[in-house]
């Protein structure tokens, strides 16, 4: 029985109540605890005294994943960050990993900072002559469970709240740093001789130990991915996140790079200085200060509990907030979205991000969070990079409120370099890539049992009407053929027997679809409209059965499905329909060659081009088939021309058309070279016989030749295949197919099999190889 069903519900958003202040300290917060006040000691051991390399190498990658940052996120300022974009460039799949691991990430990193801020408690205790019965690590694990709950408190109470307390806090930091680095030059400067002997050697562990040294630190560059999951809070977010990020960069960058050089040369003991940094551990910098800076052993513990408190509640925020966008996509629990009614925080997201921090505070210790914490945001990044690359050429027409300088070498150079940190850590802490490999087994736990049957139930609320049994397990390639608004109904009989013709001889099924673009919340198409499209259903239904009869004989009838939709996005429901119902094969009429700039078939058949995960056959002006042509190139190397070969013997066995395969040669191609027809033949899957005439043309242009060959024999359909897929390229049809289906006035079918560029280039591979070998037999 036909089904209707109401659908619609409201969006789910945050308030914008944040402004460049806040977003500058918010990421200056989130920058300096970890960094300065945790992990400078362990770096220093591993740097040696070009400590300060290490921070210029850890500055310079975090500029060149900052120009992606700015670009996705004032182009696209939601909740979740980095996850939404790696969602939009490369898929749902890729999204949710990286909204997973950033979840863990920030995680980790406010494991890290509660840890810390638990060192700095019990040292500053001591100071004041307290003594405890306990170990320091019983102390660390106790204060930093009770600051997750006390800061997971503030956060719940909303950003607003949440952002004064931190402003606070971190103006008061910053004020403490420039008086150590103060006080450092002024020591350097009064013993000039014994400081810049410090500095030597400069590279004792080699350039090796400075990778090292910035893969173990770079926790302390993760700010902008904190910044950025403001941007659905943020007011103006197009101008202020972009200031704000790169103010909040400059000036933790100038602290780090000062910081790191009067460390080394200011301070005092016996053996080489950065082994004692090394061995002071997340204390060297308050150890350090004691020989330079007015009560800088008080004023550097305060400063070490200001930091970690203030980055604890920056990064709680932040991983907040990407349990929240994970959730409002339902690839985790849904009730993690949901928003506080007076605080206007997503609370139970808070509170869940909150147990996570506080089971990592109690079972690992400081420096395996921190290692972690850097690999899964170095992981993260270079997932973003390559996301952010994809974007663009996925979606040419956006308009960027910001461009990357020199795109694409920017990100293509952040990209190798995140992938040189992430292989240096395996050297630095191999428990890190432990347990980010299990969290990520965890993660694809959910997201086979949980995410996928969530997204089905989605889909489903989006069909309105359906016609039929629901479609149930595959029984052999099943088509999905959407009717556009603009198809006369001859042109769609035209084009569901073209369908009719491929089910049959594949086997097959097809589900048929009519999309309304709707906005939200609507209940239902109105009565019209809906018996408007019961009227086409009625038909296909009524074609396929005399389609049925006209072809006995065989083992089973062509199944047709139907279904009417809505969506806010017609290429988007197009695109759940694929993946949802499992499609093979997309047949899609195309009404004409478009001017718009930009576009080459029109901005929706060009999205399908990009983002489809299925063999896609695209038809201009579908009429009856009583000649078919083939055009392939005579080398035989396309990747679709077996899906092409299946396709014309369907169309063959159906109309019984005449049939001609044509290939075009270059014109300067010698008169004794005579082509070989198996060359094409074989990929094809084909025989001569199958065709009545096997043609090849000299010309200098294959477009006017298929062209002139068209009109002299009357073809009134012409197949032919898409251009490989070029990497970095936009995946499109190919030159010759699309000024084929500019200037050709018959019917045109072009072929584009499904095959990714990982995919195309082991092909390619795999046949060089083989004519290698066939060559070397030879000799």
């Amino acid at each position: 029985m036909p089904e209707i069903r109401e659908i619609g519900h409201q969006p789910v958003a945050l308030a914008r109540t944040l402004g460049l202040g806040s977003i500058i300290l918010l990421g200056v917060g989130a920058l300096l605890g970890g960094g300065i006040f945790t992990l400078l000691g362990p770096a220093a051991g591993i740097a040696g005294p070009g400590l300060f390399l290490s921070m210029l190498l850890g500055a310079g990658l975090a500029f060149l994943n900052l120009q992606m940052y700015i670009a996705l996120g004032t182009t696209f300022p939601e909740a979740g960050g980095g996850y939404l974009w790696v969602r939009k460039g490369l898929g749902d799949f890729q999204g949710f990993l990286a909204g997973w691991l950033s979840w863990f990430a920030h995680g980790a990193a406010a494991g890290l900072y509660a840890l810390s801020f638990g060192y700095y408690a019990y040292e500053t205790y001591k100071l004041f002559g307290g003594q405890l019965a306990i170990n320091i690590l019983s102390i660390e694990k106790i204060a930093g469970v009770a600051v997750v709950i006390i800061f997971g408190y503030i956060n719940w109470k909303g950003a607003k709240s949440s952002r004064t307390t931190g402003n606070i806090v971190d103006g008061i930091l910053v004020g403490i740093l420039l008086l150590f680095i103060g006080s450092g030059i002024f020591k350097i400067l009064s013993e000039p001789t014994q400081s810049f002997s410090q500095y030597s050697p400069l590279l004792p562990n080699g350039f090796l130990g400075i990778i090292g040294a910035a893969a173990l630190f770079y926790i302390a560059f993760e700010g902008s991915e904190i910044q950025v999951q403001t941007g659905e809070e943020t007011k103006n977010p197009e101008t202020t996140l972009k200031s704000g990020l790169i103010w909040s960069w400059a000036i933790v960058s100038a602290l780090y790079l000062l910081v790191s050089l009067i460390i080394i040369g200011a301070t005092r003991d016996g053996g080489p200085i950065w082994e004692v940094l090394g061995r002071w551990g997340e204390g060297a910098i308050v150890k350090s200060a004691q020989g330079f800076m007015p009560l800088g052993t008080f004023l550097m513990l305060i400063g070490g509990l200001l930091a970690n408190l203030g980055a604890l509640n920056a990064t709680i925020y932040s991983c907040s907030r990407v349990a929240f966008a994970l959730a409002r996509d339902k690839n985790v629990w849904s009730h993690l979205a949901n928003i506080h009614l007076k605080n206007l925080s997503p609370h139970i997201a808070v509170i869940f991000s909150a147990v996570l921090i506080a089971l990592m505070v109690i079972f690992l210790p400081l420096l395996d969070v921190a290692a972690l914490a850097s690999l899964l945001f170095i992981l993260l990044f270079l997932q973003l990079n390559i996301a952010g690359i994809k974007i663009h050429y996925k979606w040419p027409n956006t308009q960027w409120a910001y461009k990357v300088p020199l795109f694409p070498l920017l990100p293509l150079i952040a990209i190798i370099a995140y992938a040189l940190l992430a292989l240096t850590m395996l050297k630095i802490n191999l428990n890190a890539w432990v347990i980010s490999i299990f969290w990520l087994l965890l993660g694809l736990i959910n997201y086979l049992s949980y995410a996928k049957t969530q997204s089905r139930e989605d889909f489903e609320k989006e069909i309105v009407y359906e016609e039929s049994v629901r479609v149930g397990p595959k029984t052999g390639r099943r088509i999905l053929m959407p009717i556009a608004p603009e198809l006369t109904l001859e042109e769609l009989k035209n084009l569901s027997e073209i369908a009719f013709a491929l089910a049959s001889n594949l086997g097959g099924e097809i589900i048929a679809i009519k999309v309304h673009q709707v906005p939200q919340p609507l209940a239902l198409l109105d009565g019209a409209t809906m018996t408007h499209d019961r009227q086409i259903f009625q038909n296909l239904k009524e074609w396929v059965a005399e389609f049925n009869e006209k072809m006995p004989g065989r083992k089973k009838d062509v199944n047709l499905h139907n279904f009417l939709l809505v969506g806010r996005d017609i290429v988007e429901t197009i695109l759940d329909v694929i993946k949802m119902e499992d499609c093979d094969l997309l047949l899609l009429n195309w009404e004409g060659y478009t001017k718009t700039k930009g576009t080459i078939f029109g901005s929706k058949i060009d999205r399908i081009l990009r983002e489809s995960k299925c063999d896609l056959l695209v038809v201009k002006n579908p009429r009856p088939i009583t000649s078919l042509m083939m055009a392939a190139h005579p080398a035989g190397d396309s990747p679709y021309l077996k899906l092409m070969g299946e396709i014309f013997l369907a169309l063959k066995n159906y109309y019984k058309p005449k049939t001609e395969l044509i290939s075009i040669l270059g014109a300067e191609t010698p008169l004794y070279l005579k082509p070989d027809p198996q060359i094409l033949l074989k990929p094809l899957g084909l025989k001569k016989k199958d065709y009545d005439e096997v043609e090849f043309f000299k010309a200098k242009s294959v477009v006017t030749a298929i062209i002139d060959e068209a009109k002299t024999k009357e073809a009134s359909l012409i197949i032919i295949g898409a251009s490989r897929p070029k990497i970095l390229g936009e995946i499109r049809f190919g030159n010759i197919p699309e000024l084929l289906a500019k200037h050709l006035d018959t019917s045109l079918m072009i072929v584009r099999g499904h095959q990714g560029i990982a995919e195309a280039l082991w092909e390619k591979l795999i046949k060089k190889i083989s004519g290698a070998a066939l060559t070397t037999e030879k000799e």
